[in-house]
């Protein structure tokens, strides 16, 4: 999973000189997924407060969860993609969200297996 958030968090870099220049919406659909996944790379699993009890250390076991659990919602994404399902419900699928959450919370098996869960499902009702 590390050189897969490599290679997303290298092509965000390169996507987005041209977002600055014509607008993420000029995108090809599966780059604007791109960019919705180093998004969450950056926002869910990068940062971190250090000033929350629970987010302020991030044990190993969690930090792969969280990761793994981006990068699931990466291949729900580009699997529902290529089964015609239009991009911009695919960035609304709000079980994703969720995963920003988990930073703070101790019981964090539980949890991304919920999420996991979730998005299986609202993936599944887009078909």
């Amino acid at each position: 999973y590390v050189t897969k958030v490599a290679t997303v968090l290298s092509e965000e870099e390169k996507l987005m000189e041209i977002v600055q220049l014509v607008g993420s919406d000029a995108l090809p659909e599966r780059q604007q997924i791109t960019l919705e996944v180093a998004r969450m790379l950056r926002e869910f699993f990068l940062q971190q407060n250090a000033f929350h009890d629970v987010d302020t250390f991030c044990e190993l076991d969690k930090t792969y969860k969280l990761m793994k659990t981006i990068m699931y919602y990466s291949e729900l994404a580009n699997s529902a993609l290529d089964k015609g399902v239009r991009v911009n419900a695919i960035l609304n699928v709000q079980s994703k969200n969720k995963i920003g959450d988990v930073k703070f919370i101790k019981d964090y098996d539980t949890a991304l297996d919920s999420i996991n869960n979730d998005m299986k499902k609202e993936f599944e009702g887009l078909r």
